[in-house]
């Protein structure tokens, strides 16, 4: 199933019955800018039992939110307890938590993608998000952030439907990209995933020596930086198709919402005053929907669009996750990022327009997140955008802000 537009409640209902352009090379001037309170979108979350939200004001001078209806008085039909995982579940995709028509698809080794960011540009290109099992947002250097983009289960399927249909007015010449160079982040967090194929467009000789189960795609247009990606073709047989999906449990995932949290139908991510990021709450599609500004310091916000869908991105689940961050050379553009191995880390888990303080753990080689009470905490079925952010990071509950702050520099 394409899991695209307001599909994404659909899909929640089947899971509960199957059990400036030009800155390339350029640097991103840090600002210092004062947390204000963000207003939020007027919405209306999803509340866990015996719990009922505080209607939210929305002043007339409100950033851009989208346009939202308010979700029907009865309980949702995908209320009812449907949990699955930490333990694989057959037929069930472990990374999404959603039902896979073949399961055949699930043998297949996860495929990990380097996606650009920057320049701006490169987001007027971007394409395959929604069929991700999960993305993955890392602090790059000078500011700048870029995507780690997860595809595993029936995301080719999913991109055949997409194409067939002509969902979009114009493509972007691939199915997937615009895609980047490789980073050393890409390897502890691609560890989590066994046997997962990496791709990126070229790496430098530092960090493509520490870079495993990589391959290259090159650009079709030497002078267009946001030209590499791949299209269907490329992608049969990428990746070989001998896994066991259990290797790839560890989460949770249910369409209830956990108890707890307090209400978040908007927050932000401040990488750096010319890198930020929105996201909205929407309980039509379920799912947040992610805005960005335009490296401009202006403050303002637009929606991030896949260019094959022509939709808004949007997710059910966002984590941030805070994770140290070290430098490892001494012009600070190669970061280390610690992903791997580690317990006790904090988070902030966001689903259903409610935030809930969390601790993730890789200490046996898989990702998993607890709740306060140390339990396994369930995502909502569907795909998750991780944010990792610096130990040095803060947040501001009052401003629904969280801000990055770089490590110390070598």
């Amino acid at each position: 199933m394409v899991r695209t537009g307001y599909q994404w409640f659909a899909i929640s209902v089947v899971a509960a019955f199957a059990a400036l352009g030009a800155l390339s090379g350029c640097t991103l001037r840090p600002a210092a800018v004062i947390d204000a309170p963000l207003v939020p979108p007027q919405v209306q979350a999803p509340q866990p039992a015996n719990e009922q939200a505080a209607p939210t004001p929305t002043p007339a001078d409100a950033p851009p939110a989208t346009e939202t209806q308010a979700g029907p008085e009865e309980a949702p039909l995908d209320s009812a307890s449907a949990a699955v995982g930490p333990d694989f579940v057959p037929g069930i995709n472990p990374l999404t938590g959603l039902p896979v028509a073949d399961p055949a698809v699930l043998t297949c080794k996860p495929l990990m993608v380097a996606i650009s960011l920057f320049p701006v540009s490169a987001r007027e290109k971007q394409a395959g998000l929604p069929q991700a099992a999960f993305v993955f947002e890392i602090y790059d250097h000078d500011g700048m952030t870029r995507n780690l983009v997860g595809f595993y289960g029936d995301y080719i399927q999913g991109l055949e439907e997409i194409l067939a249909n002509h969902l979009a007015e114009s493509a972007p010449g691939f199915s997937i990209g615009p895609i980047r160079s490789g980073r050393l982040a890409y390897e502890d967090i691609k560890t989590l995933f066994p046997g997962a194929v990496l791709i990126t467009a070229g790496a430098s000789s530092e960090v493509a020596e520490q870079l495993s189960n990589r391959q290259n795609v090159f650009g079709s247009d030497p002078g267009n930086i946001n030209s590499a990606g791949l299209d269907l073709a490329k992608l049969q047989g990428l990746v070989p198709c001998n896994a066991d999906p259990a290797e790839y449990s560890g989460l949770s995932f249910d369409p209830a919402p956990p108890p707890g949290g307090v209400e978040a139908p908007s927050f932000q991510v401040i990488y750096n005053d010319l890198n930020r990021v929105r996201w909205d709450y929407d309980p039509a599609r379920l799912a947040y929907l992610q805005w960005r500004d335009r490296a401009d310091a202006s403050g303002e916000y637009y929606p991030s669009i896949d260019h094959l869908t022509g939709e808004q991105l949007g997710f059910p689940n966002v984590v941030v996750l805070f994770a140290q961050h070290r430098f490892v050379n001494s012009t600070a553009t190669i970061v280390e990022v610690e992903t791997l191995y580690v317990q006790g880390r904090r988070g902030l888990l966001f689903r259903d327009g409610r935030q809930h303080e969390i601790t993730w753990s890789t200490r046996k080689g898989e990702l998993r997140l607890f709740g306060p009470d140390g339990q396994p905490i369930a995502l909502r079925p569907g795909p998750t955008y991780f944010e990792v952010v610096s130990y040095q990071s803060t947040w501001n509950p009052q401003a629904m802000t969280v801000r990055f702050h770089t490590p110390p520099r070598p």
